[in-house]
């Protein structure tokens, strides 16, 4: 599909959203769940239930603010800035839990292969079973803002606007973000090297 075509679908999906439509929500739920839940696994460091716990979380919330909605952003857009919300809420859930004493559940630990959507780029890029844990444990290990900024950029592939946009920060902000994101993903990647 060309871009002026998806970019017409997209419009048109948003304005049907935004009149209620319930098949522009079946729409909506089968074109960007998979691609969705793909990129909040990464965020969630590989943890399967959390990342299903919070892509459904996502579209409930974007289902009860659809009326809300806006053509400034693409539909995925608008649920990857909606599910950035939900993935800072279940970190700090997870701290509450950690300071009361509660043991956090543990991640699964899963292989990329069996995540949804084969498309995704990191996938395309890794090339062997080793190599793939070793940048998949480097990527875990990273801050949050710092591996979502790299997810929404090299796994997505938005622009340092659309970035901009679901992180709340102005795009100067996001460069810079990006820029200490690498630089720390290159140092937990070449510690993993030595070790």
């Amino acid at each position: 599909m060309s871009g002026s075509a998806n970019q017409l679908n997209e419009a048109q999906l948003a304005m049907r959203l935004r009149q209620g439509d319930k098949k522009a929500v079946e729409e909506l739920f089968s074109a960007y769940f998979d691609r969705l839940y793909s990129l909040i696994f990464y965020e969630v460091s590989g943890d399967r239930s959390a990342a299903e716990d919070i892509a459904q979380e996502t579209f409930l919330s974007a289902l009860k603010s659809v009326k809300s909605y806006r053509k400034q952003s693409s539909p995925y857009t608008w649920l990857v800035g909606i599910a950035h919300h939900k993935i800072a809420d279940y970190y700090r859930r997870r701290k509450r839990a950690s300071r009361r004493g509660e043991e956090p559940l543990p991640s699964e630990i899963v292989d990329v292969e069996q995540i949804r959507d084969s498309k995704t780029a990191i996938v395309d890029i890794i090339e062997s079973a080793e190599t793939r844990a070793v940048v998949e444990q480097a990527l875990s290990s990273l801050p949050l803002d710092y591996r979502q900024v790299l997810l929404l950029k090299y796994v997505e592939e938005m622009s340092v606007l659309e970035i901009s946009q679901i992180m709340g920060r102005s795009p100067k902000s996001v460069e810079g973000l990006l820029s200490r994101a690498r630089k720390a993903l290159r140092a937990n990647l070449s510690t993993q090297d030595k070790g």
